[in-house]
C-alpha cells in the first residue's frame, strides 16, 4: 500500500468530433463506440470530466487509506 504518497494518473486521451446532430466523444486509442450525441460543449465536457473521476477512482482504489 501506498498511504498518503504522492500519486499522478495519466488519463486516456479522447476524440470529441462535432457533427450536424451533436457533439460525440470516444476513447482515442480504444476500439468502443462513440457516444453521444451532446448538445453543447459544455455537456460534453461534463461527461468526460464523469469519465475521468470512474478512471482516477479506479487507479487510486489499492491505494485507499481505510476509513
Amino acid at each position: 500500500m501506498i498511504g498518503n504518497a504522492k500519486r499522478v494518473y495519466a488519463l486516456t486521451g479522447f476524440t470529441v468530433e462535432i457533427r450536424p446532430r451533436g457533439f460525440f466523444y470516444k476513447k482515442t486509442y480504444a476500439d468502443d463506440g462513440w457516444r453521444g450525441p451532446y448538445s453543447s460543449m459544455a455537456s460534453v465536457t461534463l461527461m468526460l470530466a464523469r469519465e475521468f473521476l470512474r478512471e482516477i477512482v479506479r487507479r487510486d482504489e489499492p491505494h485507499r487509506l481505510p476509513q
